[in-house]
């Protein structure tokens, strides 16, 4: 009987470093650690039985190549090349923890920063001349762990380090006292300038000025931690995708959504005439990834997914859906949270490979394939330093966005994404193309601004620009939620007034582990108000102004940040296959009891991931023709999208109380809510689309499908 390890490389290789300690092991000696008593000093808990067992199995597999001390006494374990090519292994293992696991104060051990600072990264050339003796305090209530011990040492002398877990018996030349590891922990990972935990009071520092300013600069591993991350930063769930402009429709250049990273092939399928995409059906070994959508809690399994590559793909695949009386949903980005792109025993249009985007400098437009991301839109527009109102979100993808009507940083200023469209092409339910603009299908070409799903397979979106960046002032600020109602009712006051150059985003929630914020605040309750100025130099800082002294901020971010940037400021806190679960309302105001409302209900969120995030429309928004479009409700000032967010494994225990959360959240303000964004409308909200439009648009969305599709062809998922 064949081993496990022969059934496949994968197999083999965990096999090895998969075992327990393995990958610490591995990590301390590719740190730099040489002798036994440094590997093991770096691994806590370890003992020595163990890990000199499994220290020959690496001598054995060829990973750690074991030397003699040149005085005979012990040896020296020195990484092999086949050892040197795991670090990009376990680092990508570090970066999907850190995605995807949690991590609290039990997990940041303060006196190992310590000793993998002197172990691995210590500055020898800076040290000084004279023995120096650095004491760490950790304290009670910091550690987290009655493991941990109070106190450690660090000893230099000669250009060396040495961590002693008793006094040396020179004297102390410094005192460090960490009272908050994560914030210790994060300095050292490159994610936390130690002035900032200095100011927060998660680090003090006690001794000689010149000495106090003097250490930080003696641990090189923030430094290199940071620039490495700068270097490989990856898009959420995969790599980037390539520059917008360098593709073009049916090249294999094109890539799907960052989670769906499943291989394009052009394969003519017999089964459907006049098809030249890929037909994907259960049987296929890739049929998960392929049906993989942002939200992972939407698990919904098509007969066919048709991949399609050209509008008369989507023709073909509409037809052959008609042809045998197959419900019909349309995929773009795959980015609706309430999965109605994805429908149960029917054929999916699988829009995504349908990328491209064409930028016209002169005539300010943009013309874009339906499997284009706003990132990606983005990033050709602001080529030319123009651009369009999308979304909050570089992942979104345009269709699903544009199609329900198009929230986004510009709105107050330049209209919503649909007030921007100025023509679409379409496949109908008969497999027919149309072209709709103001002058050709006029009533289509309403119903698409704002009337969401089920009108056809979009193929192809126009847009207006606008001169927007590359770099706007921009950026976040966060109170304590505790202030969140005088922080409130001061921001109420001033955007009731606000120039429509003016746009901000209200956020209530715990700190996300961002990338942009400090460690300390990592999971504090907090009021995030994120603002964009659209003007130039003094003016803009003029704007943004009155926002930014309100009480007494945790954290001030803005600043000339680019555009695309603020675009994709917070990718990495909505990934693609965590559990989301929204509910939303209009709000015709923020009065005291709202804003009471909102910040209680906001503290009760059990899951650090939930929040609820208020977007202030008005401005160019509320000034279009309401007649213009299907898009409802102009003159709501507030929109309310409250998100219950959990990771997949805690859908057990996290799964129906976020749920509830977010319903009572939303039911709570009833009393003061009007209307409701079609694209918040969750997979239980299907009652709710009469409130999403109001009976009269409602009615009339209603007509313009029957007649475009009287068979009920497109589904809803």
């Amino acid at each position: 009987m064949r081993s496990y390890g022969q059934f496949c490389p994968i197999a083999r290789g965990s096999g090895l470093i998969a075992e327990r300690w393995t990958p610490i092991i591995l990590r301390n000696v590719l740190l730099g650690c040489r002798t036994f008593n440094e590997i093991a000093a770096g691994a806590p808990g370890l003992s020595r039985a163990l890990l000199v067992r499994r220290l020959r199995e690496l001598e054995h597999a060829g990973v750690v190549a074991v030397r003699p001390k040149p005085d005979g006494r012990g040896s020296y374990y020195l990484p092999t090349p086949a050892g040197r090519e795991l670090w990009p292994v376990l680092q990508a293992l570090g970066d999907w923890a850190e995605r995807w696991m949690d991590v609290t104060a039990e997990d940041a051990d303060p006196d190992l920063v310590v000793w993998s600072w002197c172990q691995s990264s210590l500055r020898r050339e800076l040290l000084p001349e004279r023995r120096v003796v650095v004491r760490f305090e950790f304290s009670a209530d910091g550690s987290g762990s009655p493991g941990v011990p109070a106190r450690v040492w660090l000893l230099l002398e000669q250009g060396r380090g040495e961590v002693c877990g008793f006094d040396p018996g020179f004297g102390d030349d410094l005192v460090v006292t960490v009272t908050d590891p994560l914030a210790f922990a994060g300095w050292h990972l490159g994610l936390l300038e130690w002035s900032t935990a200095l100011k927060s009071g998660a680090i003090r520092v006690q001794g000689p000025r010149d000495l106090c300013r003097a250490l930080p600069t003696w641990n090189s591993y923030p430094q290199t931690r940071a620039r490495h991350r700068a270097e490989h930063r990856r898009a959420p769930g995969g790599p980037q995708p390539p520059p917008p402009e360098a593709v073009r429709p049916g090249s294999d250049a094109h890539r799907d959504a960052p989670w769906r990273t499943v291989p394009h092939t052009r394969t003519h399928s017999p089964a459907v005439p006049g098809f030249s995409g890929r037909l994907v059906t259960p049987r296929d070994a890739d049929y998960d990834d392929v049906r993989a959508m942002w939200n992972g809690a939407v698990d919904r399994r098509p007969r066919y997914l048709a991949r399609c590559l050209s509008p008369s793909d989507a023709a073909a695949a509409v037809r052959f859906a008609g042809e045998r009386g197959l419900a019909v949903t349309v995929r773009g980005g795959g980015h609706g949270v309430a999965g109605n792109a994805l429908c149960d025993d029917g054929l999916v249009v699988d829009l995504g490979p349908m990328k491209s985007v064409s930028v016209d400098p002169a005539r300010r437009t943009a013309t874009a394939g339906p499997g284009t991301l706003w990132g990606e839109l983005d990033a050709a527009t602001q080529a030319f330093g123009l651009a369009v109102t999308g979304g909050v979100v570089s992942h979104t993808g345009l269709s699903g966005l544009t199609l329900g009507g198009g929230l986004g940083w510009l709105m107050r200023r330049h209209g919503l994404t649909v007030d921007n469209l100025t023509r679409a092409e379409l496949i109908t339910a008969d497999g027919r193309l149309l072209t709709a603009d103001e002058h050709e299908e006029p009533e289509l070409f309403w119903g698409l601004r704002g009337g969401g799903s089920g009108l056809g397979a979009v193929t192809s979106f126009t847009y207006r620009l606008h001169p927007v960046g590359p770099e706007v002032l921009a950026g976040p600020v966060l109170w304590p939620l505790e202030d969140a109602p005088a922080v409130l009712r001061r921001y109420r006051d001033h955007v009731a007034s606000a120039p429509p150059e003016v746009a901000t985003v209200v956020t209530l929630r715990r700190a996300p582990a961002a990338p942009f914020l400090p460690v300390e605040l990592h999971r504090r309750p907090v009021c995030m108000i994120t603002m964009l100025a659209l003007a130039e130099g003094d003016a803009a800082e003029r704007l943004l102004a009155p926002l930014r002294s309100i009480g007494r901020p945790l954290l001030d971010l803005v600043r000339r940040r680019p555009y695309a940037g603020l675009q994709s400021m917070t990718d990495a806190v909505v990934p693609a296959g965590w559990h989301y679960y929204w509910k939303s309302t209009g709000l015709r105001e923020l009065s005291d009891p709202v804003i009471d409302t909102m910040t209680d209900h906001a503290a009760r969120a059990r899951s650090s991931r939930s929040y609820a995030i208020l977007f202030h429309l008005g401005g160019a928004v509320a000034e279009a023709d309401p007649a213009a479009t299907a898009f409802a409700h102009r003159a709501v000032p507030h929109h309310l999208n409250v998100n219950a967010v959990w990771l997949p494994r805690q859908q057990e225990s996290l799964g129906a109380p976020e749920r509830a959360w977010a319903r009572d959240f939303v039911a709570a303000l009833a009393p003061y809510g009007e209307g409701v964004y079609v694209n918040f409308l969750d997979r239980d909200d299907r009652s709710r689309l009469p409130e999403a439009y109001g009976d009269r648009t409602h009615a009339r969305l209603a007509e313009l499908r029957r007649r475009l599709d009287p068979d009920g062809v497109f589904g809803t998922g």
